[in-house]
């Protein structure tokens, strides 16, 4: 499995971050431009449990995208999604990933801790191991991954603590 765990510290309101960061379809394109490619809520305006989007990226160079599902949405608290449609295409070779993310909000004295986990899965077994390890090691994806997640994140608190400025 593909994993990376990123989180920033920012100095607001745990319902100033959770009604900012629930806004995917509004922040997430910006916070990182030259990777993010489209977010589109699925017959919906809202983020809620079951809310399905389109969800469309570049990681480490590799061209992403997959349908997936708000399946776990707990205020102020924790944002689960999911995808059991994702494809990634290597060297014109498109994989099938099984991917998701948990967003985690927890509030310490004076400031919140905003993380975000993701991982990815690829289906095949053999292949999917192989794609694993050149994606782990050779373009070094994981790494690649973390620092991707972790400007989504740092783009949140900026404009966050901009607007508590």
């Amino acid at each position: 499995m593909i994993e990376a765990k990123a989180e920033v510290e920012i100095r607001a309101t745990p319902e100033n971050i959770w009604n900012y960061m629930v806004r995917l379809d509004d922040w997430w394109l910006r916070s990182n431009p030259n990777e993010h490619i489209e977010l589109s809520l699925i017959d919906t305006d809202k983020i809620e449990e079951g809310t399905r989007f389109i969800l469309k990226e570049y990681i480490a160079g590799v061209r992403g995208e997959a349908v997936a599902e708000i399946k776990r949405l707990v205020p102020m608290q924790r944002l689960i999604w999911q995808s059991t449609q994702a494809t990634y295409k290597l060297f014109g070779i498109t994989f099938n990933v099984d991917e998701g993310g948990i967003f985690e909000l927890t509030n310490k004295d004076g400031f919140c801790v905003l993380s975000h986990h993701v991982w990815g899965k690829p289906r095949l077994p053999v292949i999917g191991w192989l794609v694993e390890v050149f994606f782990k090691y050779v373009i070094e994806g994981e790494k690649k991954d973390y620092e991707h997640t972790y400007r989504e994140l740092q783009f949140i608190k900026n404009e966050i603590e901009a607007q508590n400025a």
